[in-house]
């Protein structure tokens, strides 16, 4: 046979077997994930961090929960898999990347279309609701994403009362979106100074601005995670598992190591 061939069989196995790699530690990495989630709340047991800076990075608590992270540091405990959180799902690998999606994060994210997605949700007519849409959306992206959050509400409404994460309409805008834009930038700070995009200096600025936003809007840790699970079930549909957010939720709002239950609003 050919030296052509063989070198293309080498080529065809090296392939194969980083391919195998990828997908054996993507497992890997999911099943630990799942294993550290079922851990309940997971701790640093290095941390130097006051009771102050940990009751500021709690707000943060339903994210990191979510991915089995630590709650009382700003190191996450998951390094291995923040490549994946932040460069696929986030899009963020540069300094540039992370200062971006932070800041939009703090001067609009979702608190920014959600009053008009709840004025269009109490009406009944599909011309009416657009018609919100069109006269306060100034850009295509804006109104593509208004339609989308206010289509996921519209799918997980009834799903939000049965999981008892709200008893009737008027608590969407009781609780709002502030708890998930904040949760997700307190998490995403962490993970951003972590991977050396920002430094620490700034993952703080961040973490403060999360937790002055919950804490001028809310009057509990309880009201601040029902408003997470509400802006992740715009965000994700009948895919935001509002059943198992609400269990996340309740499980820091009792479980004995909680940032929640050790530290008052």
């Amino acid at each position: 046979m050919s030296n052509d061939f063989w070198i293309s069989v080498t080529i065809a196995a090296v392939v194969g077997g980083f391919w195998l790699f990828k997908k054996g530690k993507s497992a890997f990495l999911f099943i630990r994930k799942i294993r550290r989630s079922f851990k309940g709340v997971c701790l640093n047991p290095k941390s130097k961090l006051n009771d102050e800076q940990c009751k500021r990075i709690a707000v943060g608590a339903m994210y990191a929960s979510q991915q089995g992270a630590y709650q009382n540091s700003i190191e996450t405990g998951i390094s291995d898999m923040l490549p994946k959180i932040l460069g696929e799902w986030w899009g963020i690998e540069t300094t540039e990347a992370a200062h971006k999606e932070l800041n939009y994060l703090c001067g609009k994210g979702y608190r920014y279309y959600f009053p008009f997605v709840y004025q269009a949700f109490l009406l009944d007519k599909p011309e009416e609701q657009d018609e919100i849409f069109q006269q306060n959306m100034t850009s295509q992206e804006d109104y593509d994403k208004i339609v989308m959050q206010f289509q996921n509400l519209q799918e997980t409404y009834e799903e939000l009362l049965a999981c008892k994460v709200i008893a009737q309409k008027e608590d969407l805008k009781r609780y709002g979106v502030a708890g998930w834009d904040a949760g997700r930038i307190c998490f995403l700070a962490r993970a951003c100074c972590e991977m050396n995009y920002i430094s620490e200096t700034d993952a703080w600025k961040y973490i403060d601005i999360a937790y002055d936003m919950v804490h001028s809007g809310f009057s509990s840790w309880g009201d601040m995670a029902m408003s997470y699970v509400i802006g992740r079930s715009l965000w994700g549909g009948k895919g935001a598992y509002n059943s198992v957010m609400k269990s996340t939720a309740d499980e820091l709002l009792t479980h004995e190591n909680s940032p929640w239950r050790k530290y008052a609003w």
